[in-house]
C-alpha cells in the first residue's frame, strides 16, 4: 500500500467545520446489512485490497485502486452479499487518482448492485454530509466475504480527499490490505480509502464525488438504459442473412462472412482513407454502424442472438450496442428496440437472451453505438447466429 506524506504535512482546510474528533474509542464491529447502493468486495490481484461493484447496462464492473491491480490482468473477488459470492475480474481501464475499472464475471456479477447514476444521486452534497458527521466508518471485506466497520474521525478535508484517523488506533487501526475500502457517513458512501501512512496510521480517502467525476466518462459514454441481465443460450443456433448495412465494409469483407459458420473469417468495417478520413469514433454519436439481418419471409419468434468476434484484435471489439426488431420483411418503418447492452472487451461471444421479451420479427438490426478503444480504426464481427421458431399468423 502506498505510503502517505507524514501527518504533520497535512494542513487542515476545514478543521473548524469537519475536524471532528471522537473522544470515546470504539471497537470495529462486524457490519450488519447496510442499506447501501453498492456491493463492496474483497480483491486479490497484484496486492490484496478492496473495491466495490457498479452496473452499467447489462454488465458489472469493479472499482478498485490501481495499485491493488498493479500489472495483473485478472483479479479474484469475494462480494460482501448474503451469498458471499465469488467472481473474477479482468482489467479494462485505469484512471487518475489511483483508480482502475475491471469487468466482473461469475456469481458476484449477478448481484452487482446499483448503477452509476444511482450512486451519483446517493452521494450528492458530500461536503454537507461531512460537515455534519460525527463519525465515519471504513467498510472492509475479508477473504470469506465477512464485512467489518472501523470507526474513524476526520482530520481534514480538501477538494479531493479526506484525511481520517482511527478512533482506537491500538485495537482497530487502519492497515495494509484496506486500500479500496468504502468510507461511509451512516449508510451513505463518501469516499474510498486509498492509502495509510505507515508512521501515523492516518488514512487518505478519495472523496466519492471526485471519484465519480473521474470514472464518469466510462459509465456515461454510450447508452444509459438499465437492462435485465442476459442468460445462457440453450436453443439450437440458426444462421441469418445480412440484408443491409449503413457503412461499406472493409475491402475483402462481405456479408457471407457473418453467417458462413467459419470463426476464422470476419466481417469488418473500416473508415475509408483519403482527405475525409476519420477514425471510427466520429461515427458513434450521430451516425452509428447499423447492420440489418433478415429472418426470412415468415414471422419468427426470435429467442436469442449470438454475436462472435474471434479476430484476437482487442481494438476491434464493439462496446455498446442495441438490437431493434421489425415485423415487416422489408419496411424501413416499424423498428422497435428490444435489447441494449455492452459487449465486454475480449469476450469472444456475446449471447443475448430474448426468450422473455416475446420478440416477433422478420428482420432485426444491430446498432453499434461505441467501441472500446478511442483510436480504433475498425470493428470486427466474425459470426451472427440466432435461435428462432416459426410463428402462426
Amino acid at each position: 500500500m502506498a505510503k502517505l506524506r507524514p501527518t504533520a504535512a497535512i494542513k487542515p482546510l476545514l478543521a473548524a467545520s469537519v475536524g471532528l474528533s471522537i473522544a470515546t474509542a470504539a471497537i470495529a464491529q462486524t457490519a450488519g446489512a447496510q442499506n447501501t447502493p453498492i456491493t463492496p468486495v474483497f480483491v486479490e490481484a497484484g496486492e490484496i485490497g478492496q473495491g466495490f461493484l457498479l452496473k452499467r447496462l447489462d454488465s458489472c464492473y469493479l472499482i478498485t485502486p490501481e495499485h491493488v491491480v498493479k500489472d495483473n490482468f485478472f483479479a479474484n473477488l469475494t462480494a460482501a452479499n448474503a451469498a458471499r459470492s465469488k467472481g473474477e475480474a479482468v482489467a479494462i481501464q485505469n484512471f487518475g487518482y489511483d483508480l482502475s475499472i475491471m469487468g466482473v464475471s461469475g456469481p458476484a456479477a449477478e448481484g452487482c448492485g446499483a448503477n452509476f447514476n444511482e450512486l451519483t444521486s446517493t452521494s450528492a452534497d458530500v461536503l454537507k454530509q461531512l460537515q455534519s458527521a460525527s463519525q465515519l466508518s471504513v467498510s472492509t471485506v475479508s477473504a470469506d466475504g465477512a464485512r467489518t466497520l472501523t470507526p474513524v474521525s476526520i482530520s481534514s478535508v480538501d477538494l479531493l480527499r479526506l484525511y481520517v484517523q482511527p478512533i482506537d488506533a491500538i485495537n482497530t487501526p487502519l492497515y495494509q490490505g484496506m486500500s479500496g475500502s468504502t468510507v461511509y457517513v451512516g449508510q451513505t458512501p463518501v469516499g474510498m480509502l486509498q492509502s495509510v501512512d505507515a508512521d501515523s496510521g492516518q488514512g487518505l480517502v478519495l472523496r466519492i464525488d471526485r471519484l465519480l467525476e473521474t470514472i464518469g466518462p466510462f459509465f456515461n459514454d454510450g447508452l444509459v438504459a438499465d437492462l435485465a441481465n442476459n442468460t445462457g443460450l440453450n436453443a439450437l443456433q440458426q444462421s441469418v442473412t445480412l440484408s443491409a448495412w449503413s457503412h461499406a465494409p472493409s475491402a475483402g469483407s462481405n456479408s457471407n462472412l457473418l453467417t458462413d459458420g467459419d470463426t476464422a473469417t470476419h466481417w469488418s468495417y473500416q473508415p475509408q482513407q483519403g482527405p475525409n478520413y476519420n477514425k471510427l469514433g466520429s461515427y458513434q454519436a450521430h451516425n452509428p454502424v447499423r447492420l440489418t439481418f433478415s429472418l426470412g419471409d415468415n414471422l419468427q419468434q426470435l429467442n436469442s442472438i449470438t454475436l462472435a468476434n474471434h479476430s484476437k484484435q482487442r481494438s476491434s471489439f464493439i462496446r455498446d450496442f442495441e438490437i431493434l426488431a421489425n415485423r415487416s420483411e422489408r419496411s424501413a418503418q416499424g423498428w422497435v428496440p428490444v435489447y441494449s447492452g455492452t459487449w465486454m472487451l475480449g469476450q469472444e461471444q456475446k449471447e443475448i437472451d430474448l426468450s422473455k421479451a416475446n420478440v416477433a420479427a422478420r428482420q432485426f438490426m444491430l446498432v453499434v453505438h461505441s467501441h472500446w478503444q478511442a483510436d480504433a480504426e475498425q470493428i470486427v464481427i466474425s459470426e451472427v447466429k440466432t435461435s428462432q421458431s416459426l410463428l402462426a399468423e
